[in-house]
């Protein structure tokens, strides 16, 4: 009883923790996207993970023979890993890459000068890279792993690991205000980022959960960071009726097949050698 409060209450601090560690490193910053910043973020980023998988690892030792594994960390099905979680993502977004198809901004992504520019770029390395492997480490890999454990559920550990996290995004009001905006504007803006982030945080536990593999929930994640939010409001943009409605059954086709398709293409099975 004792080990799984201990596990519970670790699971909850390791998101907070992150977070920071983040301003801990970064105390004088006032700009995120500032170089200088972005490197100490990085270190705390890395700190945070490291001391994450070695208090995961502790707490799962008396019980699990195989704490990295349990955690998601191995080698086998890695391919799947890849790939399967990667076509879902496509899924959802089927019509925004139809819109940047329109748009003509689908052929950056086929153009060997452009990813070399990206990975030249610091704010790219962290939206794609390191943000996605140290959050996901932290936040699937270690917190929901324990909080699965400790409450006997991977259904609760997918509803409630998220939240922390989620919640985190309001001590970003005083910045906006800062920044210019009503008290109105940053609170709505955050609770949009908050929503957001929570059905993402929940749909990351899943496949962590469903899949066994942490590559699964770092994939999506760098697709999602690198591609936005869904650009359904872009429709209207569009002056020509029938392009309005392919975009519309598209998201739709997608969205469907997405809910269809979830739950069979992230069965273990599919994640093993």
């Amino acid at each position: 009883m004792l080990g799984a409060s201990i596990q519970f209450l670790a699971s909850i601090a390791m998101p907070i923790s992150y977070v920071g560690l983040l301003y801990v490193f970064d105390k004088d910053g006032t700009d995120r996207n500032d170089p200088k910043s972005v490197r100490l973020r990085f270190i705390a980023a890395c700190v945070s993970s490291a001391a994450s998988l070695i208090l995961t690892y502790i707490l799962l030792f008396p019980w699990d023979p195989h704490p990295l594994r349990t955690m998601g960390i191995h080698l086998d099905g890695s391919f799947a890993a890849v790939l399967i979680p990667s076509f879902l993502i496509f899924l959802i977004y089927a019509g925004h890459l139809l819109i940047m198809y329109y748009d003509q901004l689908l052929d950056s992504y086929l153009d060997i000068n452009q990813w070399k520019y990206s990975f030249s770029q610091i704010t790219w390395i962290r939206d794609a890279i390191v943000a996605p492997a140290t959050e996901e480490i932290t936040f699937r890999g270690c917190a929901a792993t324990l909080m699965a454990s400790a409450l006997q559920s991977q259904w609760l550990a997918i509803l409630l690991s998220p939240l922390a996290f989620s919640v985190s995004h309001f001590h970003h009001i005083g910045d906006d205000q800062r920044k210019g905006a009503t008290l109105n504007q940053a609170i709505a803006k955050r609770v949009f980022q908050m929503l957001y982030t929570y059905l993402f945080g929940a749909y990351a536990t899943y496949l962590h959960q469903s899949t066994g593999h942490i590559l699964a929930p770092i994939v999506t994640h760098s697709l999602c960071n690198s591609l936005g939010i869904p650009m359904v409001s872009e429709i209207q943009t569009f002056p020509d009726a029938e392009t309005r409605k392919k975009l519309w059954l598209t998201f739709t086709f997608g969205a469907i097949c997405f809910v269809l398709l979830v739950g069979p293409l992230t069965h273990k099975s599919l994640y093993s050698s």
